[in-house]
């Protein structure tokens, strides 16, 4: 009978790994090839969104980051925890210059980061989706940003969380060839498996000042893989010894960053033990919007931190097989499509910003037309998209025929932080109405709270040269000439330097110099409203021999506030100013309206087009029809006969809020 038994599960057993020789390595390669094909798919679309749909925006971060290869710099950057990250991170955020060679680099570190995951935890290919979660919370935590670009003050935060996660992973990696390790190998007269007890604690410690937070994690990843260990495959003794380590881990999290804070005075007790994590406000305010971002902008991180541990905890403890093929197929799809939802659900896809950010680009490229016509494509734009338009019509001596015949209006900034114009654009709109001052001291003012970048220095030159200070602009222009990608504008900049002369015959100088040349450039208070100061001021002051651009600006800002009584003079000093065979198309509108409002002014002497006068007409016309109307209500009938009109502007373009 034993001979039977003995028989029939020799032969059971050797049917089974028959079948399993035969099928497993089909299932193995399916599986496989599976996962390498979502691997491709999500760097392939996320390399497309971010080189195609937002290079812009990467052009706009690497304007708002710099890098320079010398001493000053590394030292600053290690003057926090974290500093190595934040190095690092600096130098390759440069490369978003090119955003196709940028958004490469970035989604091939997200892959690295998804091998690393899949190799260190075990992770087999049939549940390779459970692998790319670490990957999708990192670029949600970049692509949630919007206007926050302007407020984060960790240099090189695009790439700081991403490559805090893969050290967490290499030091995780070398931690388990220590633990894991066989018996009996010994290194310098120690038993290599517990040196895994020493290496969490020296990581820590002398890795804070590197690696910051993420020093901290590995640590406590650390900590979890080996009391998971313990209970899987130890006695109560190494239970209770694997316990004592997590403790002395926890306790060292807490007390290390205290340590080692007493050697960086550039960094808050409050803070340090997140260093490295981006400078998010951490005080929570009254204000329920700004509570509800605040608590959106963390949950990325707060998700990548915890898959981490729950990966260290189960690591290697998912089956490679599961009992029903339905079950698996049913559970990939669901991570994959709660990913992708959360993807879309994090991607910042606000159109005012990505318009911003594209008519940046071309203000600096000198493309006027671009930079107006993007304006187009708003439905109701910000304040700063406005001025950006109308600073490009002026260039382009279109601002008569065109600047209300685009989208108008001043839509709420959708982001928790308080937004400012000088932060987001105002510089560049003083700039290019030749206020030199007020340009290069907001330029400090965010320089000695965000640190210097390369946009700050850029605007910096430009308002030094143009305003004779010939020295100071020197000091920039040879930061610039450190840099990887933009000491070929330095240069350029710096022949004027040589040639003083040149400057004022530069086509590029032309309108910032006229500008500058028609008033005196002070500083007073703008009260961090860019527009409302500009507007004021040039619709106000009135030089005795100003600009032929001058004068236009004082009429479109006349216009822009609406003012009836300042009309008259500045559409007078325009006259003065200009040689016209016509009046241009918005200043004729303006012209038959206030004359309207006040029929004392005489304006028979001044050619209106016969078109321009009959749409008026129809226009008031319509207004009698609709009197009875709030101006809500109103403005839909007239949108599309005369939204690109001033008199649509003038009456249902109202409650401008600028900021």
């Amino acid at each position: 009978m034993e001979t039977y038994e003995l028989l029939f599960m020799t032969m059971k057993n050797k049917k089974k790994n028959d079948t399993d020789t035969v099928s497993q390595p089909l299932v193995a390669i399916d599986y496989a090839k599976r996962s390498k094909l979502m691997v491709a798919v999500f760097a392939i679309v996320v390399w497309g969104l971010l080189a195609f749909y937002e290079p812009a925006l990467l052009k706009r971060i690497e304007e708002l980051s710099l890098f320079v290869f010398d001493e000053t710099f590394w030292n600053s950057s290690m003057n926090v925890p974290a500093g190595l990250l934040g190095y690092i991170g600096c130098f390759l955020m440069q490369f978003f210059y090119y955003p196709v060679l940028g958004a490469a680099i970035y989604v091939a570190l997200l892959v690295l980061v998804y091998f690393l995951v899949k190799k260190i935890f075990t992770i087999p290919d049939r549940w390779s989706s459970l692998a790319m979660i670490p990957s999708v919370l990192l670029l949600a935590t970049n692509t949630q940003l919007g206007y926050w670009i302007f407020y984060i003050k960790h240099p090189g935060y695009y790439y700081v969380t991403l490559l805090g996660v893969i050290v967490i992973l290499l030091s995780v990696w070398l931690y388990r060839l220590f633990e894991f390790s066989k018996e009996g190998s010994w290194l310098f007269g120690v038993a290599r498996r517990r040196l895994h007890y020493l290496f969490a604690p020296l990581f820590l410690f002398f890795g804070f000042p590197l690696f910051g937070v993420y020093a901290s994690a590995a640590s406590l990843c650390m900590a979890v893989i080996s009391v998971a260990a313990s209970f899987k495959r130890e006695g109560k003794v190494g239970i209770v010894i694997s316990s004592l380590f997590a403790t002395v881990v926890l306790f060292m999290v807490v007390a290390v960053p205290l340590v080692w804070h007493e050697s960086y005075q550039m960094i808050s007790q409050d803070y340090v033990h997140a260093a490295g994590l981006p400078a998010y406000h951490w005080v929570l305010t009254d204000d329920d919007h700004f509570n509800r971002g605040l608590m959106r902008e963390w949950l990325p991180f707060i998700l990548l931190f915890a898959t981490l541990f729950l990966f260290s905890l189960f690591g290697g403890s998912v089956p490679s097989e599961g009992e029903a093929d339905l079950r698996y197929k049913t559970t990939n799809y669901v991570i994959l499509m709660l990913m992708i939802l959360f993807a879309c659900l994090y991607w910042y896809n606000d159109n005012n910003f990505r318009i911003e950010n594209k008519q940046n680009f071309a203000m600096w490229e000198g493309d006027w037309r671009n930079a107006a016509d993007y304006a187009r494509d708003a439905d109701v734009p910000t304040r700063q998209i406005v001025m950006n338009k109308n600073i490009a019509l002026l260039y382009l001596g279109r601002a008569g025929e065109e600047m209300f015949t685009y989208p108008d209006g001043s839509s709420d900034i959708d982001s928790p932080v308080k937004v400012h114009l000088t932060q987001t654009g105002g510089k560049m709109s003083y700039y290019n109405y030749g206020n030199f001052n007020y340009c290069y001291r907001w330029c400090v003012e965010d320089a000695v709270e965000y640190g210097w970048k390369v946009e700050y220095l850029k605007h910096s030159v430009r308002c030094m040269l143009l305003s004779g200070e010939y020295k100071l602009a020197r000091r920039y222009i040879n930061i610039l000439k450190h840099t990887l990608f933009h000491s070929a504008w330095a240069e350029r900049y710096e022949e004027f330097l040589d040639n003083p002369a040149r400057i004022s015959k530069e086509p590029e100088f032309k309108i910032p110099l006229q500008m500058y040349s028609s008033y005196t450039d002070i500083l007073d208070v703008d009260d961090s409203f860019v527009e409302v100061y500009l507007m004021k001021k040039l619709s106000k002051f009135t030089p005795e021999l100003p600009a032929p651009i001058y004068a236009e600006a004082q009429l479109m800002a006349v216009l822009t506030r609406k003012d009836a009584k300042m009309f008259w003079p500045a559409l007078s000093r325009y006259f003065s100013t200009h040689k016209l065979k016509r009046l241009p198309l918005h200043y004729q509108e303006a012209l038959l309206l206030f004359s309207n409002l006040n029929s004392s002014v005489d304006v028979s002497n001044i050619p209106i087009d016969k078109a321009v006068r009959m749409r008026f007409n129809a226009f008031m016309q319509r207004s009698k029809q609709y009197a009875g109307m709030s101006e809500e209500e109103m403005a839909q009938y007239f949108t599309e006969d005369f939204g690109n009109t001033y008199w649509y502007f003038y009456f249902f373009v109202r409650k401008i809020k600028s900021n």
